[in-house]
């Protein structure tokens, strides 16, 4: 098997997937990991500027990933951007691989390891609020996405793009200030739902339980390969 990572959307984001699917990998030799290409397009558009109507249409340098990933033999394909599952069901008719859905892993694992659970708090890109794709997929599975109000919402876009210009000046008091609002007392796990949250949560000691999709992706994309090895 030959997973493909596509990557870019940022590159701190794309290594951090990497990171997580060899930490994640039981191995104790080079040869026990997984076969991986990397294509970390960082041309590919803004998918929130697009989502909201004033930047390019990404969905071709997508496309372009998919098939360079293909050529280099990818099976399966891993995609650590939440806010490009808006464009899932138009990008995946252009590859025969295996095009993973990090939100849809997300909900399946939750229905199954927090059974009890119904609502989660989001934190996420614009784009990603407005394309809805969390709450369609959670839904699909009986589970219910809270959001932040509006002003929140473009507080937790400036600290995504913070993350990607290298930029971690958010004190895990003013995370949890934010978040405070929302759980109020009761149990409400919180989705890092952009691939930058994560980073900034590591950096910064957000104290905080939180659910990372990435490291999700990172486990699934580890039991597919094991399932694979079995075949042979």
């Amino acid at each position: 098997m030959i997973l493909g990572i596509m990557g870019g959307m940022g590159p701190a984001a794309t290594c951090d997937l990497f990171r997580k699917i060899i930490d994640s990998t039981h191995a104790s030799k080079d040869q026990d990991h997984i076969h991986i290409v990397i294509d970390s397009n960082a041309q590919i558009p803004d998918r929130t500027q697009y989502i909201l109507g004033g930047g390019q249409d990404p969905k071709i340098e997508l496309i372009r990933s998919l098939i360079r990933l293909e050529m280099l033999g990818a099976d399966y394909i891993a995609m650590p951007c939440n806010t490009a599952h808006f464009f899932y069901d138009y990008i995946k008719r252009y590859t025969k691989a295996y095009l993973i859905n990090m939100i849809g892993e997300t909900a399946a694992f939750l229905k199954f390891t927090k059974p009890d659970v119904g609502d989660f708090l989001l934190l996420a890109t614009e784009g990603t609020y407005i394309s809805g794709i969390y709450k369609k997929i959670f839904k699909e599975y009986g589970l219910n996405i809270i959001e932040p109000d509006d002003a929140d919402k473009k507080v937790v876009m400036s600290w995504i793009y913070k993350v990607k210009s290298g930029k971690f000046d958010v004190s895990p008091a003013e995370f949890e200030c934010l978040v405070k609002k929302y759980i109020d007392d009761k149990y409400i796990p919180i989705i890092l739902g952009c691939t930058e949250l994560p980073l900034l949560a590591e950096q910064i000691g957000v104290p905080e339980e939180y659910i990372d999709p990435v490291l999700i992706l990172a486990r699934r994309c580890v039991e597919l390969a094991e399932k694979d090895k079995e075949k042979f």
